[in-house]
């Protein structure tokens, strides 16, 4: 397999990769009272409840290990890890992500259908969600179909 090859099937986990370790480094910043992208006055209340905080935390370390996990989908080093394992934390990451997404969708439908619907700035997490699903999604899809090792000539 040539590396363009290589390439073409591994961008969607490096970007899942980098997705990942973005949102950890926010959910961190955000755990630290730096609000930034959100709205000050509602995260400072939100954060203030010790359950939210910790949800927060346990988000990021959640990001933080998606990290190498979306790694090991395109790394050769990813390939010498048992493939269900690797599958099974990646199927399960993509999995959460798919549902909140679909979730967001069912609700703002909901919101458009009843009349409540209103831009806000939360759009655009959820965009961002939407972004982590795909990618997820793709990557892990692209894990799955692989048959050959990615390091295999």
């Amino acid at each position: 397999m040539t590396s363009y090859s290589r390439s073409h099937i591994s961008w969607a986990a490096y970007a899942a990769a980098l997705w990942a370790l973005i949102f950890a480094v926010f959910h961190v910043i955000w755990a630290t009272g730096w609000y930034v992208g959100l709205d000050p006055e509602q995260a400072r209340i939100a954060f203030a409840k010790t359950p939210f905080f910790v949800y927060d935390l346990v988000v990021a370390g959640m990001c933080a290990f998606a990290v190498p996990v979306a790694l090991a989908l395109a790394m050769p080093w990813g390939r010498r890890l048992p493939r269900r394992l690797v599958g099974l934390f990646a199927w399960g990451g993509t999995g959460l992500l798919v549902l909140r997404s679909v979730a967001s969708v069912v609700q703002t439908v909901y919101l458009v259908g009843s009349g409540q619907f209103v831009i806000e700035s939360r759009g655009l997490w959820e965009l961002w969600f939407y972004l982590g699903a795909t990618l997820f999604s793709l990557g892990t899809w692209r894990f799955w179909r692989q048959r050959v090792p990615l390091d295999a000539a």
